[in-house]
């Protein structure tokens, strides 16, 4: 049996959460892709689960802002189209705490996807087009996340 992987997620707040949901669920309906909670990824993959919720325990979860640098898109499943945020205290923070006890290079690059889909450049560039999204989001709180799964079997642990 496979070790299961998880990966540590920023939430957004209720809000924010249900904004950005509307949009992934529109995208998803629209180019057949799998619908996901919105977040943004601060540590993946990681295999113990005890010493993240060790640290995630450790937190004082204040919900803070987030600034969006704008849209964009790659050819990264993953990354098909997101929004980039700007990198700041809180968000440095969090992902070293992480980086401190885990022995894997993680390239934090904080963006909030919007769709899992492999899509080509010239559609995924129609797709910024057609969005008008918010300039700061409000985090509040943090997940653990089984991503051992295809995206559908994705599940919150902790």
């Amino acid at each position: 049996m496979t070790q299961p992987e998880y990966s540590i997620w920023l939430m957004p707040s209720k809000t924010d959460l249900a904004y950005l949901s509307t949009i992934i669920q529109s995208l998803g309906r629209k180019y057949d892709a799998p619908v996901f909670e919105p977040h943004c990824t601060l540590f993946s993959p990681i295999t113990d689960l005890k010493s993240s919720m060790k640290v995630i325990d450790t937190f004082d979860s204040q919900p803070f802002q987030v600034k969006s640098v704008g849209l964009n898109h790659s050819d990264v499943i993953w990354k098909t189209v997101f929004i980039e945020l700007e990198m700041n205290d809180q968000l440095e923070w969090l992902n070293q705490k992480f980086s401190d006890i885990f022995v894997i290079d993680y390239e934090f690059k904080p963006h909030i996807s919007l769709i899992y889909q492999s899509i080509p450049s010239k559609k995924r560039n129609a797709i910024i087009g057609t969005l008008n999204l918010k300039k700061y989001y409000k985090m509040h709180g943090i997940a653990i996340m089984d991503t051992s799964q295809s995206v559908e079997g994705w599940k919150k642990v902790y």
